[in-house]
């Protein structure tokens, strides 16, 4: 048994297939930056011991082509007790049934490696999709005794939105859900809301933007970065 006290929070690309207005990394569906395999590969190498989590965010994760590649790495390594996936859930549908077969396959593979799904919900994800409550109360149920893989929902608040705080109530995710307000960095700079910071208050973790460039601890400086490229 290993110890893994590590997080790695990559972002696979500035690609996104919506156009969020407060979007901390300036994605959007002109984007096309994306981080290459062999950069991931060196990422995951040069980076000593094992870990306790490895976030693959954007942009719109899901759009990498290599996704899966980066995923069969990652499981290859032993070195990785948790994968995330930060996703809006736009693509997720077409995306589920293989993300289900690869936890399937390495718990069957002699080593667990746990997959969770962090799913996004907010206000403009609920103007472009009034059902999203709905199909992610669905998704919860449809996945709950899935081994080793969960779903979870990153909850995105404006100081007006307590209405989405009574609609998880209502569908039942509440319990599922990680709730915070909207951070001061990306399009919501020099808005009143508090500066950016890692919700879990860890210590231990390294930032690395769509090109592989690394920001240490520097979430605002990546950020300012990921709004250089193209």
């Amino acid at each position: 048994m290993f110890i893994a006290d590590k997080r790695l929070y990559i972002n696979l690309t500035n690609k996104c297939n919506i156009n969020c207005p407060f979007c901390s990394m300036f994605s959007g569906p002109w984007n096309s930056t994306h981080l290459n395999f062999n950069k991931f590969k060196k990422i995951i190498d040069r980076s000593e011991g094992s870990f306790i989590e490895v976030q693959l965010e954007g942009g719109e994760p899901l759009l990498h082509e290599d996704l899966y590649l980066f995923l069969e790495y990652l499981r290859f390594t032993k070195r990785c007790i948790k994968i995330i996936i930060s996703t809006n859930g736009i693509e997720l549908k077409d995306h589920l049934e293989r993300l289900i077969t690869f936890c399937k396959y390495s718990n069957n593979n002699h080593y667990k490696i746990k997959l969770v799904i962090k799913k996004s919900i907010n206000y403009h994800l609920y103007n472009l999709n009034n059902n999203i409550f709905k199909e992610c109360n669905d998704l919860y149920l449809a996945t709950e005794f899935i081994p080793n893989f969960k779903i979870e929902f990153n909850v995105r608040l404006r100081k007006e939105d307590n209405w989405i705080i009574e609609k998880l109530k209502e569908f039942n995710i509440l319990k599922q859900s990680k709730v915070f307000e909207l951070q001061n960095y990306g399009r919501m700079n020099n808005s009143n809301y508090s500066k950016p910071f890692i919700v879990q208050n860890i210590n231990k973790f390294s930032l690395f933007a769509s090109d592989g460039k690394y920001f240490n601890h520097n979430l605002i400086k990546r950020s300012n970065y990921e709004k250089t490229l193209i």
